[in-house]
């Protein structure tokens, strides 16, 4: 603690803003943060995450025969069987997310926000590139590298 100023009142203000934001951390968010990570929680959203995933032109039986490569060994895996949205994912989705260490809300909404990117540049003629499978989700660049080799490997991208 610093000695009071001498060219103030005399006083010194004390004021403990943590207090504050302990009661209530929503007030740490801005008006951004609030609406861009507004993540599928409710399971009727994530139904209908997954039923707009189904309708995409691709082999979702794959998951049954083929074995992807899941290219991550940096942290232990995550307990993700009580997080909502679990018994919508393959097994093998599960042990993704799992190594990942995302839960099923964000991996399905990844999911669909990549292969919708892919269906877009395919309509567009273009290859879809790792890059752009980067862009097309909001967390780290590592676990969407990961995504779309694991989406290449079931020819989903």
């Amino acid at each position: 603690m610093r000695a009071p100023d001498s060219s103030g009142d005399g006083f010194v203000y004390r004021i403990n803003i943590y207090e504050i934001y302990a009661k209530n951390p929503t007030l740490l968010l801005t008006e951004n943060d609030s609406h861009n990570n507004q993540k599928p929680q409710n399971i009727n959203t994530l139904n209908e995450i997954v039923k707009e995933i189904d309708q995409m032109p691709i082999n979702h039986q794959n998951l049954n025969y083929k074995n992807p490569r899941i290219f991550w060994d940096r942290t232990k895996s995550m307990d993700i069987s009580q997080e909502a949205g679990f018994n919508l994912l393959h097994e093998k989705e599960k042990t993704l997310c799992s190594k990942l260490r995302l839960t099923p809300s964000i991996y399905l909404k990844a999911k669909y926000n990549i292969l919708k990117a892919a269906q877009k540049h395919k309509m567009e003629g273009k290859e879809f590139k790792k890059s752009d499978a980067q862009k097309a989700v909001n967390f780290n660049v590592n676990k969407a590298s990961v995504l779309w080799n694991f989406f290449s490997q079931l020819k989903w991208v």
